[in-house]
């Protein structure tokens, strides 16, 4: 009796890690062969030698048996996977240069997609379940998505995330896994606050932040402390020193009453090529 439930134990943790190695592994190998170093992507690679394997990825990913997600790293890796390839296949699909036209956004963003035995729209999945909101485009989130979600919102979620846009943070050059995601999710962090999508200062003392600051903002300031010092925190040593000045104690009401901050995002689509 021992030996069988020992037995059942060991395929009740063997089974979820292979349903999301169905997805993992053709989409490391597609995001491995055109992630570029600079974060943008080869379409036109992914279009005509890799549209296999992110074909096979978005199956497994709506094949996903939702029940088997059991952690909420299982969840989270899982989900972010899900909209990061739905992103790529919607690129395709559209051959969009800038998600910026309203009937491309409405398209792109709020059709839906299978994911996990459901039909969900990337904001659905973005807002509704990652991001754990009642509202996802003026409608409730029905209780089948809500029964999806992570037990907690994970902020550094915004920085692996990518939308398509130039001023999204870049795609890792691999897909997220339960076992490394805590890791993987600190190092987007840090690489993002580190760089000019997330913020810039001018050589007149001008600062400008990413937009996901100002829309976001009630997500990064949940902890009770203000934005700026949420910024500074995730900023490389060197670097928070040069952006104190603007940022220390300050929060989102203060940062979009100031004259000399302006909150900015870039909609072209991240192509390298």
């Amino acid at each position: 009796m021992r030996r069988v439930l020992l037995s059942a134990l060991v395929l009740m943790a063997v089974v979820p890690a292979r349903a999301q190695r169905a997805v993992e592994v053709p989409l490391t190998r597609v995001l491995r062969a055109v992630v570029t170093d600079e974060g943008r992507v080869d379409y036109r690679r992914l279009a005509a030698e890799h549209r296999d394997d992110l074909d096979a990825a978005l199956r497994a990913i709506d094949r996903q048996d939702p029940a088997a997600l059991r952690t909420d790293a299982q969840k989270t890796a899982f989900y972010v996977n899900a909209y990061n390839a739905h992103v790529m296949g919607r690129v395709l699909e559209h051959g969009a240069t800038n998600l910026e036209r309203q009937d491309l956004f409405q398209e792109f963003f709020r059709s839906p997609l299978p994911v996990a035995g459901h039909r969900m729209t990337l904001d659905q999945l973005e807002h509704g379940v990652l991001r754990r909101q009642a509202q996802v485009d003026g409608a409730p989130v029905l209780p089948a998505l809500r029964a999806l979600r992570p037990s907690a919102f994970d902020v550094r979620i915004h920085a692996a995330l990518n939308c398509a846009a130039v001023s999204c943070p870049p795609l890792l050059d691999r897909a997220y896994t339960a076992e490394t995601l805590d890791a993987d999710l600190a190092a987007r962090w840090r690489a993002f606050l580190g760089s000019s999508r997330a913020a810039r200062l001018d050589g007149n003392g001008r600062l400008t932040l990413s937009s996901l600051f100002d829309w976001f903002a009630e997500d990064f300031e949940a902890s009770g402390e203000a934005l700026g010092d949420v910024i500074l925190a995730g900023m490389p040593r060197q670097r928070a020193v040069t952006y104190r000045r603007s940022l220390a104690g300050r929060s989102a009401a203060d940062l979009r009453a100031d004259d000399r901050v302006s909150f900015a995002y870039d909609w072209t689509v991240n192509r390298s090529r």
